[in-house]
């Protein structure tokens, strides 16, 4: 009689052992697609923001460049200052 007992008590410790263990893996298994799920945005972020990134360069590099500044003077009638509209600042000591 003891022995059937003794095997009952085994028989529910390791029931719950498995449910807890299943109950474990569930959690690990949700936790994951979760993780998952921000690391795809995170991701997909990441390329918007490449992609951002190189316009903004390619648009500086347009802005920077040398024939569109000389235009750009030329269109708004701009003239490098000469001596007689130049005028030296002093500081005081």
């Amino acid at each position: 009689m003891d022995n059937n007992k003794i095997r009952k008590a085994v028989n529910i410790i390791l029931l719950l052992a498995v449910w807890v263990s299943g109950f474990f893996v569930v959690t690990v298994q949700d936790q994951t697609r979760q993780y998952f799920v921000k690391l795809q945005t995170a991701e997909k972020q990441k390329i918007e923001m490449d992609q951002e990134f190189a316009r903004l360069k390619l648009e500086q590099a347009k802005l920077a460049n040398h024939k569109l500044i000389k235009v750009a003077a030329e269109h708004q009638n701009l003239k490098p200052p000469t001596a007689e509209n130049t005028v030296m600042a002093v500081r005081p000591k």
